[in-house]
């Protein structure tokens, strides 16, 4: 066995030579392009996290309103307070009641 012909294969494969100033001006752009766009990705993750805790904080301060709201709404509407809006709106009591009276003759027909 020849092993002079191993190590010399018949069939050459030209490899293009890459010189080392150019893959090196190529490596330094790969590394600058990725810390900027990571850069741009930090940015973008920061202010969507401060708009999160600036939504959730508005959404909190609406919720203590709504529920100051609701205890004003109820106290409003409860009846106990049904004779002091009647005072303020110069209802009169009435002395005597009358009940008008429907004849059924004079009820809706279809």
């Amino acid at each position: 066995m020849n092993y002079a012909s191993i190590l010399n294969p018949p069939i050459s494969i030209d490899r293009p030579q890459i010189r080392l100033q150019t893959l090196t001006i190529f490596t330094l752009f790969v590394i600058l392009s990725l810390l900027v766009v990571s850069i741009i990705q930090i940015n973008a993750y920061t202010r969507d996290f401060y708009l999160v805790n600036d939504y959730e904080n508005r959404l909190n301060q609406i919720n203590q309103e709504n529920k100051i709201l609701e205890v004003n709404f109820s106290q409003a509407n409860s009846l106990r307070h049904v004779g002091g809006y009647a005072e303020l709106q110069t209802f009169e009591k009435s002395e005597k009641t009358e009940y008008i009276r429907v004849l059924e003759s004079y009820g809706m027909a279809n």
